[in-house]
């Protein structure tokens, strides 16, 4: 056999033992995240490490061992020099290549595919060449990071543990809150306006917004639905452009995920549940990031099935299972003249009224608005709504003064409030954890006569619960011609199936509507299985 082709032959046997697959590559990089881990370990210890984007990017929740600093560090495996080039040429082919979405097709559907496409074809095209090592899926994961996705900040996107990601400008660190260490900063960081500026309008224009140095300020909702403010180079903001991202959870946390992470009692829950029955109108109130509208949308749940409610936001964040829903938001103006084409909150509220709701459910009152609002109120409609305040005296002081102006005598429509908060509970070692509480309960007997029902003890780390102050179940007794004693007993019997739920991780937000649904049809059925099941779970726990 000539010599040439023996050369030929060996070459080949070669170039496929250069070659990698794919897991073999994952592999690599696994060991190589291994080996910087080991690194860090010099200056810092390591809390937590978990992935984001597996395998290509791990979040490590870091304490810096001179001061006890914690920093969240998001670990992505880097592109090698080869796959840099790779990715370089394959975003080219992207810009030149890509065609728009047809009518009635996700547009990020559509480029996803197109990428994914290109890319095989791209990776096709180098199996005749030695490309050793090189990671297609790694290549993929930064095209689409790049592209449809968010960029550096895809990573803490993916955290379903971060609540909110904000940048207070060039040379400052990325900042998120995260749910068990706080506010915290990230290894991210942009050095540079141009990469900052473009990741803002990145932002807007995803959630269908335009900035600019005349129009330098946004506040829109992006796809997922996460609240999304931020402004463009040094108009409005010393240090460059900024941005704050509050996440929006897909899954909203249902009563049943409230009662086992400890922010309710299954008792004041059941409470509520009643409350709920009769249309009682009701005030959540908090500091920023408290969780009222978590609790708003958990406790409509509660609501009766067959009613209709309307509810008016600034941002869509609600998610009722009610068949009969009217989901209403607010819209900026458009033009340059302020105030053009605005829909405000008054204005939503004022046409709710002709849509003759059962409920009028409102995201936050802070102005005009709630003047209508109370109006409904007083007509005979239920209302709930959420105010910041840190309790039923400052609520009230604010619903009573500018630019609200509620006459005092209005105060009593509102039947009910609540203030939940985030509280620290020690967990030994120094150290401890931020959990929400509904901290205290009233109802309103009148302006400044106030019923406090619950509290949450934090010795005993409790709710503690007394229905036999409550002006409202006597009231409830009286609309329905029983005792206060049978409304008393229907609420524990409610307890009984939230309980129960809670033991079974009946935690879906959808199972637990479709649970509620059925006691208010088959209330003797459901607490008679859930009574019996409760009975056997809590001997075997």
């Amino acid at each position: 056999m000539p010599r040439f082709r023996i050369r030929k032959r060996k070459k080949k046997e070669e170039q496929a033992q250069a070659v990698l697959t794919e897991e073999q590559v994952k592999a690599r990089e696994e060991r190589r995240l291994y080996e910087r881990i080991l690194g860090l370990r010099a200056e810092y210890r390591i809390l937590d490490n978990y992935p984001l984007y597996d395998p290509w990017a791990r979040a490590l929740i870091l304490e810096r061992k001179s001061d006890g600093s914690i920093l969240y560090f998001v670990d992505e495996i880097p592109l090698s020099e080869e796959e840099r080039e790779i990715y370089k040429r394959i975003m080219d082919i992207l810009y030149w290549e890509l065609e728009p979405a047809p009518p009635g097709v996700d547009p990020i559907e559509h480029f996803r595919n197109q990428a994914t496409s290109i890319i095989k074809r791209f990776a096709l095209r180098f199996q005749s060449t030695i490309h050793p090592g090189i990671s297609w899926g790694k290549v993929e994961y930064y095209i689409l990071r790049d592209t449809i996705e968010y960029d550096v900040l895809t990573p803490l996107m993916r955290d379903p543990a971060i609540e909110d990601i904000s940048c207070d400008g060039v040379g400052k660190p990325v900042y998120v809150w995260h749910q068990r260490y706080e506010s915290i900063p990230t290894n991210i960081k942009f050095t540079r306006d141009e990469d900052l500026d473009a990741l803002v309008v990145k932002l807007a224009h995803k959630a269908g917004k335009h900035v600019s140095v005349a129009f330098p300020i946004v506040d829109a909702i992006l796809p997922e639905g996460h609240r999304l403010a931020a402004t463009y180079k040094r108009e409005v903001s010393k240090h460059g452009s900024t941005f704050t991202i509050r996440k929006f959870r897909e899954k909203p946390l249902s009563i049943i995920d409230l009662i086992r992470g400890g922010t309710v009692s299954t008792l004041l829950a059941a409470y509520f549940w009643k409350l709920m029955e009769y249309n009682l109108t009701g005030l959540i109130m908090g500091v920023t990031g408290a969780g009222k509208t978590t609790m708003l949308n958990a406790i409509a749940t509660l609501l009766r099935p067959t009613i209709k409610i309307v509810t008016i936001e600034d941002t869509p964040e609600l998610r009722l299972t009610h068949e009969n829903w009217v989901q209403l938001y607010s819209r900026p103006s458009y033009g340059f003249e302020a105030g053009l084409s605005e829909i405000s909150l008054y204005d939503l509220i004022r046409v709710s009224l002709r849509y003759r709701p059962d409920v009028l459910i409102v995201g936050e009152v802070r102005g005009e608005e709630a003047k209508v609002l109370f109006q409904a109120i007083a007509t005979g409609h239920g209302g709930i709504t959420t105010i910041h305040a840190e309790s039923i005296d400052a609520a009230v002081k604010r619903l009573t003064s500018p630019p609200m102006d509620i006459p005092p005598g209005y105060i009593p429509l509102v039947n009910f409030a609540m203030v939940i908060k985030r509280v620290r509970l020690p967990t030994g070692a120094g150290t401890h954890r931020i959990v929400r509480r509904v901290t205290d309960v009233w109802e309103v007997r009148d302006y400044e006569d106030y019923v406090k029902i619950a509290r949450w003890d934090p010795a005993t780390r409790e709710h503690e619960v007394n229905l036999d102050e409550s002006i409202l179940i006597p009231r409830i007794a009286e609309m329905t011609g029983v005792d206060v004693s049978d409304v008393i007993e229907d609420i524990n019997r409610r307890e009984v199936v939230l309980k129960w739920m809670a033991l079974r991780g009946m935690t879906k937000y959808e199972e637990v509507a479709s649970r509620i649904m059925e006691y208010y049809r088959r209330p003797d059925k459901l607490y008679n299985q859930a009574a019996r099941e409760v009975e056997r779970l809590e001997r075997y726990t």
